[in-house]
């Protein structure tokens, strides 16, 4: 028997409250991209296959970056309407619509009522992927068959639905033009497939109408075809075709040879100088859950000089000064990316800025650095403020903050249903449904974990707060203030407010010569939960 005997006074460390929601994903790679105005969207992995894209706004160039939004998606590589071979009789479909719900203003649709037609393409990747068709749903849908390699003997996730006598999924929607719908047709793949698609009949209820989309295949940030790739000057593209430059993802409207300088517009539509494109924030797939919304997650204060009150932090609530700032992915200065699909790959990006915090009425409060660390699945922001100007007493401080999104706006999905203060009872928001509550305050509380869904999918967020380990901290203790708030949070879609769950430092005062540090640290995790 071969033993081991501990050291006097050992102690396994204890166990941090809370510490599911605090455990990382498996994610293995960030990315950095151009986001529009200036601004970055930051991917990070939060799971096998999936990942969150943050994006950190800067509208006004004078101040620091303000993580404004965070959206959970499916990493999938797309093969777009374009990249399929069509044989027989394919109509194109495309809208005038926004980009966002109900349009084909991204990958063309192609549609077809006659079992003649067929839509082919090729999927490869080196590691076991699964398979999905993207389609939209009609109300006189009909049925989609699926081959790969020539037989159904690889299509193990659909069966026979009618007796057909091959495997095939139906298009019906009790909404007419349902789009990004996606079935699961095959899972367990490796390697090089050749996937055709056809129409397979009359579905009931529906009808005999096909109208596809893409095809996808598992994937990871690492992948070429989770995003539009980026827009090349003189390169004939079709009608549909969806591209990005600057953050700001594109869409051909008709078929042309684009021009000689890349399209900048932000919204509408605008030409290269030869073909026009219209402009969109998000890309038409991956397809989006939103999980917060715009607030201020690296901190926020409200403060008074001799009466004077001043709210500061970011973009939202200025009055702060950005001195310099400094980008790094894997310790290498950042440049933007516009090749391939726009992503700047790493495992690790740094960015720190240095601001002078000021009041409203004029004068500084003091000298701040914020250094962002972002890991896959983990963001942590690190704040010092050494004092230079006139005694400030604080009536709050942020120290951390997690906007709750119950529904999301766009998808309408229930996101978020529960929030868990460290030692606390948990809180069930649909018990605040249709009520505008009061805050519920969490004494000696700096540690909270939030639960729900994606889908099929659970979600973990672990956010906390706290002191840094610097000499002379103002700073020694946190309470947590949630804001239950679901009137505008419905499965309407309303974006107006959503709950809050606040970690604050409290009222204290602040001067030349003082000294304020502290953290905050989110961990955001998505398992799979689909066989």
């Amino acid at each position: 028997m071969i033993g081991f005997e501990l050291s006097p006074g050992f102690a396994a460390a204890p166990l941090q409250p809370l510490a599911a929601y605090f455990a990382k994903g498996q994610g293995q790679f960030i990315a950095l991209a151009q986001a529009p105005q200036g601004g970055l969207t930051i991917w990070s992995e939060t799971g096998t296959g999936f990942a969150a894209a943050m994006r950190l706004d800067a509208n006004d160039a004078g101040n620091r970056f303000s993580w404004r939004e965070t959206l959970i998606a499916e990493l999938r590589n797309i093969y777009p309407v374009a990249a399929l071979t069509l044989s027989g009789s394919w109509a194109q479909m495309q809208s005038s619509g926004s980009g966002l719900q109900g349009s084909y203003t991204g990958n063309r649709a192609v549609s077809t009522s006659s079992q003649t037609p067929t839509a082919t393409v090729t999927v490869d990747r080196a590691v076991p992927y699964d398979l999905w068709v993207y389609f939209t749903g009609r109300t006189s849908g009909g049925y989609c068959r699926v081959t790969i390699d020539g037989a159904q003997d690889l299509v193990n996730e659909i069966a026979d639905p009618a007796g057909l006598g091959f495997k095939a999924f139906s298009t019906y929607s009790v909404t007419d033009l349902n789009r990004r719908q996606a079935v699961k047709v095959a899972s367990g793949l490796t390697g090089s497939h050749v996937v055709t698609l056809s129409n397979g009949g009359a579905a009931s209820p529906g009808g005999t109408a096909l109208m596809l989309e893409a095809v996808g295949i598992s994937g990871a940030l690492n992948d070429p075809r989770i995003l539009p790739p980026s827009w090349v000057p003189a390169t004939a593209y079709a009608m549909g075709d969806e591209v990005q430059h600057g953050g700001v993802f594109y869409t051909a409207r008709a078929n042309g040879t684009s021009g000689a300088t890349a399209p900048t517009h932000t919204g509408g539509i605008a030409s290269d100088g030869a073909l026009d494109w219209r402009a969109d924030n998000r890309p038409t797939y991956p397809k989006f859950v939103a999980v917060d919304y715009a607030s201020e997650r690296e901190y926020a204060a409200e403060l008074a000089v001799a009466g004077n009150s001043t709210t500061l932090g970011g973009q939202t609530h200025g009055n702060e000064s950005l001195i310099s700032r400094s980008i790094l992915v894997d310790g290498v200065a950042w440049t933007p990316a516009q090749g391939a699909n726009g992503l700047t790959l790493g495992s690790a990006i740094a960015i720190t800025e240095n601001t002078t915090w000021q009041r409203a009425e004029g004068g500084d409060i003091g000298e701040c650095q914020l250094l962002r660390l972002i890991t896959p699945g983990e963001t942590c922001h690190e704040v010092t403020l050494n004092g230079t100007g006139a005694t400030a007493d604080f009536a709050w401080l942020y120290a951390g903050m997690a906007p709750i999104v119950h529904w999301d706006g766009e998808s309408k999905s229930l996101v978020f249903e529960q929030v868990h203060p460290a030692g606390e009872t948990p809180v069930n928001l649909n018990d605040f449904s249709g009520v505008n509550p009061a805050n519920i305050d969490f004494a000696d509380v700096s540690r909270v974990g939030i639960s729900g869904n994606f889908g099929a999918n659970s979600i973990t967020y672990g956010v906390e707060a706290g002191a840094m380990a610097v000499a002379g901290n103002v700073l020694n203790s946190f309470d947590t203030i949630l804001r239950p708030n679901l009137d505008a949070g419905t499965a309407s879609g309303g974006l107006d407010w959503m709950a809050k769950a606040y970690v604050n430092a409290g009222a204290f005062s602040f001067g030349a010569g003082d000294v304020l540090g502290f953290f905050n640290r989110h961990v955001l995790r998505v398992t799979k939960d689909d066989p």
